[in-house]
């Protein structure tokens, strides 16, 4: 697990490093740090990161002189940026970079300060080449002086020793359309402050097998499964913009829980489900990744990429549930909506 809570090195890949004298030491040895941190013992696409992570808070992807030297050692010639799954938020620095175009990527991350950052990454179970990394920050544009609290959750795949893919999924995109003033208001969620179980993986397999079971659709066993597994104030917050509002919202209490379950997913006929699961990117967290085909109402939609963080307290009991959507329209297709 990649733990970052250095602001200095955060800061540095997103602002531009080169004459921000008072921060240069401090993002020098945040960034060697980052380097030196047993890469030799450590698998590749963790310690390829850790280099890359530490290049960024030198400021080499900040500045049009060392911009090419690092993009060459780092991403191979065919990378993609995806930052497109947020395109429904009309910001138009939303869109797939390639390699010969990712230098505006970072130029639009340049135009914001972060402070208060907590990046945690991890290994996908399933698959040693790819990470998983969570980003929670407050973000100030330098343009508007807007700020609004960002959680980012970044999806890296390697080759080898190159980047070949970063795919971006925000908790809610339409934050950075209120930074860039085309949003005026700002909608934010509240999860519930919780003290995070220790060891969250066994609860989170125990939970997931009798929901598998059905134990949670059961009309005369759900409430008391309900009452068992869940903190009575719990959130469920399924809301994305490109997705039915009315539907997919969020969901408040064991009632809000059961009719997420039972009246939106429970409709859904799964024709195929792969399930990957981590912890380590936030404590008391699971994070599950669903991989599924789906039939609703005589329409299928296919490929449904779901992330989903789960958090328990120390009872054991859920206390939120927070989805990333990969690909919403391809979900909103089964409502009628184009994707």
């Amino acid at each position: 697990m990649i733990t970052r809570n250095s602001q200095d090195l955060i800061l540095a890949s997103s602002t531009d490093v080169a004459g921000e004298a008072e921060r240069s030491n401090s993002i020098k040895q945040a960034a060697q740090e980052a380097t030196n941190e047993g890469t030799e013992e450590r698998p590749i696409a963790l310690s390829r990161w850790d280099e890359m992570i530490a290049a960024w808070g030198q400021g080499r992807f900040n500045t049009p002189e060392t911009f090419d030297e690092a993009r060459k050692a780092f991403f191979s010639k065919d990378a993609v940026i995806d930052v497109g799954r947020n395109e429904h938020a009309g910001v138009k620095a939303f869109k797939e970079y390639s390699f010969d175009t990712m230098k505006e990527w970072f130029d639009y991350l340049g135009t914001f300060d972060l402070s208060d950052v907590a990046v945690n990454a991890v290994l996908s179970s399933k698959d040693a080449s790819q990470l998983w990394q969570q980003l929670r920050c407050t973000a100030t544009s330098k343009a508007t002086g807007k700020s609004a609290h960002i959680e980012l959750l970044s999806i890296i795949d390697f080759d080898g020793a190159m980047i070949k893919r970063i795919t971006n999924l925000y908790a809610d995109p339409k934050r950075h359309a209120y930074l860039n003033g085309t949003e005026e208001t700002l909608t934010q969620v509240q999860l519930p402050s919780f003290e995070p179980h220790p060891d969250p993986m066994p609860v989170y397999e125990a939970l997931f097998a009798m929901w598998a079971a059905g134990d949670f659709a059961n009309a005369e066993t759900k409430a008391a499964n309900f009452d068992k597994t869940a903190h009575p104030q719990a959130v469920l917050d399924a809301s994305n913009a490109a997705l039915p509002a009315d539907i997919f919202k969020t969901y408040h209490g064991h009632a809000g829980l059961d009719e997420w379950a039972n009246g939106v997913v429970g409709k859904w006929e799964f024709t195929r489900m792969d399930v990957t699961a981590a912890v380590g990117l936030k404590p008391g967290c699971v994070m599950q990744r669903l991989d599924c085909d789906v039939k609703y109402e005589g329409k299928e939609a296919n490929g449904i990429v779901i992330y989903v963080e789960l958090a328990y307290n120390t009872d054991g009991k859920v206390v939120y549930n927070k989805l990333f959507w990969a690909n919403p329209r391809v979900v909103a297709s089964l409502y009628g909506a184009e994707c």
